[in-house]
């Protein structure tokens, strides 16, 4: 009965820490994958602020030499390592963070303020 239980121990570990999803063959690195989030980020809120600049997506994908296919396997594969998942949406917020301290125009206004 022992022998049993620590088979079935054994099994459930070992399965605990297999990949559950395949790395795909044409996987973006995670820089890749952080450079494509800030585009992404960038081009929403260009979108938001003015609907006539629409940019589609293909663009996007082209700027960055992949494809969908490439982009939302690489998404599954990624979103499956919740760990590395989530760091490379802190390294794309702290990217945008520093996009927005680098930003002139709200520099420019606060120096038009004070003449």
């Amino acid at each position: 009965m022992k022998k049993v239980f620590l088979m079935l121990i054994f099994l459930i570990l070992a399965g605990c820490a297999q990949d559950r999803i395949a790395k795909p063959d044409a996987l973006m690195s995670s820089e890749q994958m952080i450079n494509f989030h800030v585009d992404l980020a960038l081009l929403n809120a260009s979108t938001n602020y003015a609907k006539d600049n629409f940019i589609p997506m293909d663009s996007l994908y082209t700027f960055h030499n992949i494809d969908s296919t490439i982009f939302a396997q690489s998404n599954v594969y990624y979103a499956s390592k919740p760990k590395l998942y989530i760091k490379i949406f802190e390294s794309v917020k702290a990217e945008l963070e520093n996009l927005q301290k680098q930003d002139t125009l709200q520099e420019l206004k606060e120096s038009m303020r004070r003449e």
